[in-house]
């Protein structure tokens, strides 16, 4: 008999380190996200997922044992891609010209959003409005730590490395636009906010107070 549900006792979850067991998460993984295409995340069930995927409820229930184990893999997975496109924007160049390292935050984010716009920003919104913590704290603290390490550029000044206090104002401010980007169905045309963050970013660099020799 099909079951309806996880058992009710504790059954440990099977680990997807082989090859074959890592093709069938992302199998569950990608039926999920094709079924979020069209539907949301309250319609969203465990044994919709298994059919679209072509496998059995039982199957799904050895990686993952409810809906929310399931939400919260997805969740991983497109915050990782979103840490990472953002991150490696920042690689490259030495010199970087005022308002381009914000741009290029900016750019990766939207970009991360692919052909997938509607289902990123459901699994966006769902981790930071019902999930406990901040998703975007570890790439809130990566954006800190390369703030600090390699600084903020202004117009006709060199780049000022931030202290940590300022890191966090400017990161979180980007944050907060990031966020709404999520959240928001209504958005401004992209350049003009893209635009908008760099000038944030800019008048803020030119507020700071003189290096101290």
């Amino acid at each position: 008999m099909t079951r309806k549900g996880p058992p009710d006792e504790p059954v440990a979850r099977r680990k997807p380190q082989q090859a074959r067991s890592q093709m069938k998460v992302e199998l569950l993984l990608e039926a999920a996200m094709r079924l979020l295409e069209e539907g949301d995340i309250a319609s969203l069930t465990t044994n919709a997922v298994a059919a679209k995927a072509g496998v059995s409820i039982g199957t799904l229930y050895q990686y993952f044992d409810s809906k929310q184990a399931l939400l919260d893999a997805m969740v991983r997975k497109e915050m990782g891609a979103l840490a990472t496109q953002v991150l490696d924007t920042m690689e490259g160049d030495a010199v970087i010209q005022p308002g381009e390292r914000i741009r290029r935050i900016m750019r990766a984010v939207v970009g991360s959003y692919g052909g997938r716009t509607r289902v990123h920003r459901l699994l966006m919104q769902h981790a930071l409005t019902h999930m406990p913590g901040d998703r975007l704290s570890p790439l809130y603290s990566r954006l800190i730590a390369l703030f600090t390490a390699e600084g903020l550029a202004s117009p006709g000044q060199p780049a000022r490395k931030l202290t940590p206090a300022q890191a966090f104002v400017i990161t979180h401010g980007i944050g907060g636009v990031m966020r709404a980007l999520t959240a928001s169905d209504e958005l401004p045309p992209l350049e003009e906010i893209e635009d908008a963050v760099v000038l944030m970013a800019l008048s803020y660099g030119a507020a700071l107070p003189p290096a101290e020799a």
